[in-house]
């Protein structure tokens, strides 16, 4: 086989070791997200809310109308018995503060002044806003665990033109639950092949697993396939509760819920994937979204015994913001007993891991068919004496020693044999160096790559 192709722009993650030939002196590093100062950032406030359920739900940033908008469900409680399960909508400027328009679509106690989409919606709902299909009134996509009073549990499927005003497929439930899915799912598209994956719950196994559906159409859905189960490196009360997957940056990522049945809690690993079947656990399956209290702890944060998030996260102004239920009480809790709200976490677009070092170290990596002219590296460089940078996690972080106490960075282009292209080697080329001003910025800077007598890759 030839060098990998790596199209222009493509930044690579470092969250495995696909593109990694060797390494030494170097460990691969995580960076759990950031849980926003303002959390919870929704909370049931209206009459027809119980509690509220991103599970996994969806929140999108619509470019058109310039606004956040968010689809979530709201469940009974013991104080509002009377909520058969809805969809509900909200919408935000800033993704922070938000409001519940009134829509008058569907009646709640005599009245349609509410922002209710769906009735009979159990626990789970995913929303794909889909422009590229040819049908406007399929634009957008939505995936919910029905449950009618006079029809059959199961996977049921709708669509949108707006993301507003739905309509529930005639063939409903598209994927019956008696047989073939578990009461949790989400759905991606696929931009390499342009189908629909659905992950879901798998049914009938001793313990839970994550199972893929794929789909041509978002209607008839076809082999189903286990691909992630707890195995002998797990403690024995874990279980998988559900994934939310999507593509990034030229591969694919995944939150994954996880399930521990003895604390009964769940909290967030971080799953990638170059084929969405066979999914590799991240940095030594640490937690990427944490239930433990933060340093702010009052005691009583919302979201102390489990996560649940949304379907993707949101990438705006420089973030990636990952939108997530809260619950304060253990998953045995009786039903009416739960108190899911809202939360919000972010990182740098890029940050989910890096590959970090506290003296001499290097990265080896395969073979690659560079689809452009310029290298830069996501680096933060550290100085002598105490760290002045952010206590939050930041973009790929390499740290390498010298005799001077500052850290610096090389880069160096060698032919298949191993050996360095002339123009390009390591002693060639201008070190990245400690910067005080990056040092103290909230991202380590993007650094171009440059040799003595090279600028760029162009003579390659």
């Amino acid at each position: 086989m030839g060098p990998t192709p790596v199209a222009p722009g493509v930044v690579q993650l470092l969250v495995d070791d696909a593109l990694l030939a060797d390494t030494r002196g170097v460990w691969r590093c995580l960076h759990p997200a950031v849980k926003a100062r303002e959390n919870p950032i929704l909370h049931a406030d209206r009459p027809w809310e119980g509690y509220l359920v991103l599970q996994p739900g969806t929140v999108i940033f619509d470019r058109r109308e310039r606004r956040f908008r968010m689809w979530y469900n709201t469940q009974p409680t013991r104080e509002r018995p009377d909520i058969p399960g809805y969809v509900c909508y909200a919408v935000s400027d800033d993704g922070v503060h938000w409001q519940k328009p009134e829509l008058g679509l569907v009646e709640h106690a005599g009245s349609t002044a509410n922002n209710i989409l769906l009735a009979h919606a159990k626990w789970t709902v995913c929303v794909l806003h889909d422009p590229e299909d040819p049908a406007p009134e399929r634009r957008y996509k939505m995936v919910y665990w029905g449950q009618p009073p006079d029809g059959a549990g199961g996977i049921y499927a709708a669509f949108s033109a707006d993301g507003v005003d739905w309509r529930p497929d005639r063939r409903n439930p598209v994927v019956p639950g008696v047989w073939a899915t578990g009461d949790t799912f989400s759905a991606m598209r696929d931009p390499a092949s342009g189908r629909y994956w659905l992950y879901h719950k798998t049914p009938l196994e001793p313990i839970r697993t994550v199972s893929r559906m794929v789909s041509d159409d978002f209607v008839h859905w076809r082999d189903s396939q286990r691909v992630l189960a707890p195995d002998a490196f797990d403690p024995p009360d874990t279980q998988f509760y559900g994934l939310s997957a999507f593509p990034q940056a030229g591969q694919y990522l995944g939150f994954l819920w996880v399930y521990h049945t003895d604390a009964q809690t769940v909290d967030v690993q971080l799953v990638s994937s170059r084929d969405g079947l066979r999914w590799e656990r991240t940095a030594g399956r640490r937690p990427f979204m944490h239930l433990l209290p933060t340093s702010r702890s009052t005691g009583d944060e919302f979201d102390r015994s489990m996560i649940y998030p949304a379907s993707a996260p949101v990438e705006r102004d420089g973030r990636l913001r990952i939108y997530y239920s809260g619950f304060s009480v253990p998953h045995n809790a009786f039903a009416e007993d739960h108190d899911g709200r809202i939360g919000l976490a972010h990182l740098p677009p890029d940050g989910f891991c890096s590959l970090q070092a506290t003296g001499p170290g290097w990265v080896l990596t395969t073979p690659f068919r560079l689809g452009g002219t310029r290298l830069t590296v996501r680096a933060r460089i550290h100085g002598p004496g105490p760290r002045t940078g952010p206590t939050e996690p930041v973009w790929a972080e390499v740290f390498a020693g010298c005799r001077s106490g500052c850290g610096s960075v090389a880069v160096e282009v060698q032919d298949v044999g191993g050996a360095p292209i002339p123009g390009y080697s390591a002693a060639e080329c201008e070190a990245l160096a400690y910067d005080p001003a990056a040092d103290a910025a909230d991202d380590g800077p993007e650094l171009p790559v440059r040799w003595r007598t090279r600028d760029d890759l162009t003579a390659l």
